[in-house]
This record gives C-alpha cells, structure tokens and sequence, in this order.
C-alpha cells in the first residue's frame, strides 16, 4: 500500500531551475507578471511552437507565444507538450509516470487518462519517467503553462533520436487521442530553430525551419530533419503534429516579427522563434 501510494504522488523535479530560468517562486512571478499575461486576454491558438532557451534570451517569445492562446484560457483542460531528449542515446518516445511535476509556482497535474490512451495507441511509446529526469525541453515552459492556465493538467512527451516511424507513431495517435477533445486542449511544441558554429548558417537554416512550420510541411521537414539538413531541436516533434492533420489548412499560423539567437556553451549560435496556430 506504502509503495501505492508513493507512486501515485511521485514529483518529478526540475533540473533547469536556477539555471535557464528562475527558481525562486517570488522571482517567478515579478518575470512572468511582466510579460503582460493575463488570463482571457489574448489570441484563440490551438497549438504554440516556443523556444527552450533560457528565458533571458527566449523568455519573451515564450510569452508572445502563450498570449496568442490565452483567450481560449477557461476552456483549456490539458496541455500536452512535446519535447525533444538531448541525450543523443535515447530512443523512442516517452510519457510520464509522475504524478506531477514541479514548478516553482506549484505542481502541475499529469493527464494520467490521456497518457495511458496515447500509450495504447503507439507502438513506439513508452510510459518511462527516466528519460524526463534530466532533460529541460518541457520542464523550462511548465512556469508559464502553471501562469497560464494553473487549473490545466499536462501530457508532456519527449522524443529520442528522430526517426522516420517515431514522427509517423506520434502523428497516429495524436491524431486519435487529441480529436475528441481538442477544443479543451492546447498543444505545445518546444523546439529550437537552429544551431551551427557559424551565425550566418545557422540564420539561414532558422529561416528555412520557419518557412517549412509556417507551411505546415511535414514531409519537407522531416525529410530535412531525419537527413541532418535541419538541426532544428524538437522539429520532429512539430513534423508529427503537422502529419496528425489536427492543424489544417483552414488554421491561421501567425509568426514572430523577429528571430532571437544567443551563443552556446560550445560556442554554437542558436536561433529561437515562436509560431502559433489559430
């Protein structure tokens, strides 16, 4: 019974926080109140790409991101968040065993239900909270999904190493999990646009990566993905949820004004953006 229980109140805690954004609940709320986020006040968008940079660089996409589905902000239920793994030896795609997560605002739900159904409905998913231990992609936008929408649940799911069938698995059963009740949902792409040593490059591909999600081109991107023409990181995630068809063509895609870069820890520019999907 002991052993029960703790399962079902299992936390998983940050690993980014204090690093890529702030720890401190106090510190939290004066940056997200800054930004202007206030609830029913904004766009009506179904689905957000945003950065998972530090929020000093990428914080404020992240924000212009949100606000563009905060008008939908009582209706929303659930969040599922999609997130790649940067440990290039995972493989796979992988939902969450946790309870809940942690964020400096409070815990955040997981959509048990929701996660069981996309289990069943995958060949390639795997209910495994080790691959979200150390990984930030989804962890560093919980603050603002918490901020938000504090009374959502979340579905987050990470992929490994994009291939071919994971992009094609996660499509399927978005496709049937999210369908019936994607008026209540909101689902969140975390991806970098780019990378490379050189700044130029690394533009041109963030440019490329923004023309092909604006396009909604999912066999363009994942062809230039899996063949290692784009480095955008999490782009896959975005090729399966185009591949879905839960955002069609009659669907508004709006794009950020500007492209933000900052230099890596190895010495690499990389481009964020933020699109959404009304």
């Amino acid at each position: 019974m002991e052993a029960m229980l703790a399962q079902k109140r299992r936390v998983r805690s940050p690993v980014g926080a204090g690093m890529f954004y702030p720890e401190d609940r106090k510190e939290t709320l004066n940056y997200l109140g800054s930004l202007e986020l206030e609830e029913g006040q904004g766009g009506h968008a179904q689905a957000i790409i945003a950065p998972h940079g530090a929020w000093s660089y990428s914080g404020k996409l992240v924000a212009e991101a949100f606000h563009s589905a905060m008008g939908r902000s009582e209706n929303i239920k659930r969040v599922v968040i999609l997130g790649p793994i940067h440990d290039k030896r995972e493989k796979g795609l992988f939902l969450s065993n946790s309870y809940s997560f942690h964020t400096p605002l409070g815990n955040i739900l997981v959509d048990k239900e929701m996660t069981e159904q996309l289990a069943f409905c995958g060949k390639f998913f795997e209910i495994n909270d080790i691959p979200h231990l150390g990984e930030h992609s989804i962890e560093i936008l919980l603050p603002f999904v918490k901020y938000c929408f504090p009374q959502a649940s979340i579905v987050p799911i990470l992929m490994g190493q994009p291939k071919a069938q994971y992009i094609y698995d996660l499509a399927q059963a978005l496709k049937a999990v999210i369908t019936p009740v994607l008026d209540e949902t909101l689902i969140i792409v975390s991806c970098n646009l780019s990378y490379d040593n050189d700044q130029g490059t690394a533009r041109v591909l963030a440019e490329e990566v923004l023309k092909l999600f604006a396009e909604r081109n999912s066999p363009a991107l994942a062809n230039a993905i899996l063949n290692g023409r784009l480095n955008a990181c999490g782009g896959a995630l975005a090729a399966g949820l185009f591949e879905s068809g839960l955002l069609d063509k009659t669907r508004t895609c709006s794009v950020a004004d500007n492209m933000v870069s900052a230099v890596s820890s190895e010495n690499s520019t990389v481009f964020y953006s933020e699109l959404s999907y009304g």
